[in-house]
């Protein structure tokens, strides 16, 4: 009996407790203070998202104000010229996957509507995507321009195939100077190295000391004559001869070099080498007196029964464009 007592005190302390319901009050201050921090924490996640393009716009606006004339000479030059226009995705290396050809055909309150010419199917949502732009080089006031970096302002799609495009009007118009190859450069001497042997020597070069080359510990060199490589693509280098002295190859454009060059692995901790023609496509003076060079591989070497036959390169070595893309990822 005195259990029984017990348990229906209890239940009436708990009706009691409950009975009038839960203090409005008291839920309206917990969703006040929830909303205090919520509030601003998603504004500046959403500012923070959309970063670029409220820069962009702001810019954008300061340059419409300041210098009106200019964009809308430039404007009407690329409609009335029928310029073509090749559109890329942004990336932090400049130019990442094509998008489109086309043409400008009209701009229209802030917005250049384009007629597409050629579309690369993506299932890439474009809306508000960074785009950079790229056009045959054209002079405007004495400065040549070739492109443009904005965003898409609007897309219609049928599927992975792009319909229609629209871009915002870019800040500004601004000469790049293109590359076919995205190039990797050598941050530490040694990493590639390389020995060269004049053209002429193509039928003979591995039985003969190289004219030139890097050196594994450039600090126990001095001012030793070697070379340096400061970046390699698929398609060529750059490197310098630092310390020129007396007895060097031909060295004028045009002039081939046979090149030995090993790459380091950073995945197999091995080097992997490769043997090519290089035409010398520029030539130029670097710091302290270095003598620059930019190398055009023109064809590549293969050893069979102690001889080299040699292969023409059409632009690029996949081989190495493969090995490079796989060591930098």
């Amino acid at each position: 009996m005195l259990d029984f007592t017990a348990q229906l005190e209890y239940l009436r302390d708990v009706q009691r407790t409950f009975g009038s319901g839960s203090d409005r009050i008291d839920l309206v201050v917990v969703f006040s203070k929830i909303l205090l921090i919520t509030v601003p924490l998603i504004l500046v996640m959403a500012l923070w998202h959309y970063r670029h393009i409220i820069g962009f716009t702001i810019l954008r606006l300061f340059y419409r104000v300041f210098a009106p004339r200019t964009h809308s000479i430039v404007e009407n030059y690329l409609i009335k010229k029928g310029i073509i226009v090749n559109v890329y995705k942004y990336s932090t290396d400049g130019s990442g996957r094509k998008i489109a050809t086309a043409r400008v055909e009209e701009v229209v309150n802030g917005m250049m509507k384009l007629q597409l010419i050629k579309v690369e199917p993506t299932a890439l949502n474009l809306k508000n995507t960074r785009v950079i732009c790229y056009t045959n080089p054209f002079t405007y006031s004495g400065k040549k321009l070739n492109s443009f970096s904005t965003f898409v302002a609007s897309v219609s799609k049928r599927g992975s195939v792009i319909k229609a495009l629209s871009l915002m009007t870019p800040v500004r118009y601004r000469f790049i100077v293109r590359r076919k190859h995205s190039r990797q450069r050598v941050t530490r001497e040694g990493a590639i190295r390389v020995k060269a042997w004049e053209g002429n020597k193509r039928k003979s070069f591995w039985m003969a000391k190289p004219d030139l080359q890097t050196i594994n510990n450039p600090a126990r060199y001095g001012e030793k004559m070697r070379l340096s490589v400061e970046n390699i693509s698929a398609g060529g280098m750059r490197m310098f001869i630092l310390h020129p002295k007396g007895g060097l190859p031909t060295l004028n454009q045009g002039n081939e070099l046979i090149l030995r060059v090993s790459v380091w692995n950073p995945k197999s901790k091995k080097f992997s080498y490769f043997t090519v023609v290089g035409v010398i496509r520029s030539r130029f003076r670097g710091r302290g007196g270095a003598i620059g060079l930019g190398i055009q591989f023109t064809a590549e070497g293969e050893k069979l029964d102690g001889r080299y036959s040699w292969k023409s390169l059409h632009g690029e070595m996949k081989a190495l464009k493969q090995f490079l893309h796989d060591t930098t990822r």
